[in-house]
């Protein structure tokens, strides 16, 4: 199931952009609606989904305005707007698609295939890429060169943007030309746990957790992670098992 969450301030266009995705899509689901650019950005921090479909012009500022205030875009992006002139700088957000309001139904469906072959494509990708993950190692892919690293050398990762900062037993930083939602999927059977926005942890190389100013965990390095709230209960499970 596809989850979708729309940042739309006009009413009229949520209507109907809830009767696209009911009557013309098939396996999506809206887990969230927010209305303008405020309610947005706590809308991407707090949720985990798929999709956004956002309004360029919201009452408080812009779509832009929210997806900078954003460090981790591991999700699509549907623009809507009823202007024309912001669609080179929509696509400057690596955009699925960019729809002018009033939105064609036709239209709407094919961003939404669209993204649909977007995913696919991505996860073909990733799992010609795990494949390479064996007797426990793993490829890098950084700017120039392409490091073999056992999975145990790996403390931690660190989202930046569109980029990965992975972290080394041997304190080395290798910077990874993959988001960090790429390695959490591709990780999340091998003992590793999403902690934060940020941060992609080796569950074998926390030391402590501490619960001073919302929760941070302290590795064998000394590298103190901060935990957020909605995955604290993740980590102590995880933890605990």
């Amino acid at each position: 199931m596809i989850k979708v969450i729309i940042i739309e301030d006009e009413k009229n266009a949520i209507k109907t952009l809830q009767s696209y995705i009911n009557k013309y899509t098939s396996e999506i689901s809206i887990l969230g609606i927010a209305n303008n650019m405020k309610e947005g950005i706590e809308l991407i921090k707090t949720s985990k989904f798929d999709l956004a479909i956002l309004d360029i012009n919201l009452g408080d500022g812009t779509g832009f305005n929210v997806l900078e205030a954003i460090e981790d875009k591991d999700f699509g992006i549907i623009f809507t707007t009823a202007y024309d002139e912001y669609a080179i700088k929509a696509f400057k957000y690596s955009a699925i698609d960019y729809l002018l309001k009033p939105i064609n139904p036709k239209e709407f469906v094919e961003a939404i295939e669209r993204y649909k072959t977007n995913i696919t494509n991505i996860s073909n990708k990733q799992l010609k890429i795990a494949r390479t993950i064996n007797n426990n190692k793993i490829v890098i892919n950084s700017t120039n060169e392409m490091h073999f690293l056992e999975l145990d050398e790996i403390l931690y990762l660190k989202s930046d943007k569109n980029y990965t900062d992975i972290y080394i037993k041997n304190q080395q930083r290798i910077t990874s030309t993959k988001t960090l939602k790429f390695y959490e999927q591709l990780l999340s059977e091998n003992r590793f746990l999403r902690i934060h926005q940020k941060y992609l942890v080796n569950l074998n190389y926390i030391r402590k957790y501490l619960k001073e100013d919302g929760g941070y965990v302290l590795l064998t390095d000394n590298s103190k992670l901060e935990v957020s709230r909605r995955k604290k209960e993740d980590l102590m499970d995880a933890l605990l098992k």
